[in-house]
């Protein structure tokens, strides 16, 4: 759908090529219609055969064997990681977050539509955007408890590792974005060392960039697969942290994780997991549940493993379980 439709920027209106404003990523487009005739863009849809369904942030237009146009209306100061709490809200429902890989190219395509000429760009503008929210929070004494979209959730938890934080180094694993890593060199400068790894590693050209631009000298970003043997070719660090990870492994594998990190845990693994209601979420690929009884097992297998240390849980955005190895 090469057309164009007017935008409504200034006082003035232009015509602005469609692909100007869309994103492709699996089988959905998003297209950014901030600060444009919204009449006129949806005149150009529906003209086209597709049918619309309207929330609040969302033109849902879809169309028989053709994919899902996803009409937003985000600001770009707006682009940043909550936005996933409202494709949960209003998009889950209409079925379009039925598997993992959904959630994902939602995200992308969504990001991807601020910059659909250049991506790095809008995934950078994602990346600030965020990161400026964390600082925000952080710079409170404590988050608002009225709080809970996902950066608040997560400043949370990243303020309790900030104060958990020992030694002089760090591995953040499975850091997916490593908002982490950016904020513990930041807010801990005892830290020498800070790794943050990832069996995906789309964001780390961008998260190494606002690196340096905060001067963060101390962080580094590498992919890794926190099953492989080889995890351990890291080196060891002093603290690990693995937050909101396990549950996206099954149970079998979880153990397999677990194993690795201890052996490259030099004093304190710390380990962070949603409690759910119900059943795991499948669009976050959440494959299974923890409750405190749970997390408390855990404890005890990690002390098994190691033959000696202490473990301790606490709530955190969820729960918080911490094995401190015996020195």
């Amino acid at each position: 759908m090469d057309t164009s439709y007017n935008s409504s920027h200034h006082a003035r209106t232009r015509k602005v090529p469609f692909r100007e404003r869309a994103f492709v990523a699996g089988n959905f487009i998003s297209v950014s219609a901030y600060r444009v005739n919204q009449a006129a863009l949806t005149q150009l849809i529906t003209g086209n055969g597709y049918h619309i369904h309207e929330t609040p942030h969302f033109m849902v237009c879809t169309q028989t064997r053709s994919p899902t146009i996803l009409v937003h209306r985000f600001a770009p100061a707006a682009i940043d990681a909550d936005l996933g709490s409202y494709f949960m809200q209003e998009l889950k429902p209409l079925g379009l977050l039925a598997e993992p890989q959904d959630y994902g190219d939602i995200f992308a395509a969504v990001v991807g539509s601020l910059s659909p000429v250049d991506p790095q760009r809008a995934w950078h503008l994602f990346g600030t955007n965020t990161l400026q929210r964390y600082h925000r929070l952080l710079a409170m004494e404590s988050t608002p408890p009225q709080c809970d979209s996902p950066i608040a959730v997560f400043s949370t938890l990243y303020r309790r590792v900030c104060e958990l934080v020992t030694g002089t180094s760090l591995l953040d694993a499975g850091c997916s974005f490593g908002f982490l890593p950016l904020l513990v060199a930041e807010r801990v400068p005892s830290l020498t060392r800070v790794i943050g790894v990832d069996i995906r590693a789309d964001p780390f050209p961008v998260t190494r960039a606002i690196a340096f631009e905060r001067y963060l000298a101390n962080i580094q970003f590498a992919q890794a697969d926190l099953l492989a043997a080889d995890l351990s070719s890291l080196g060891r660090f002093d603290t690990v942290a693995v937050l909101h990870v396990l549950e996206h492994f099954s149970e079998a594998d979880m153990y397999q994780v677990l194993a690795n990190l201890l052996k490259v845990t030099e004093q304190r693994l710390i380990i962070a997991v949603p409690y759910e209601p119900g059943k795991p979420e499948a669009a976050y690929g959440h494959e299974q549940l923890f409750t405190l009884a749970r997390l408390e097992a855990l404890g005890h297998w990690c002390l098994d493993q190691l033959g000696a240390g202490q473990f301790t849980c606490e709530d955190c955005a969820g729960g918080l379980l911490l094995i401190d190895k015996a020195i």
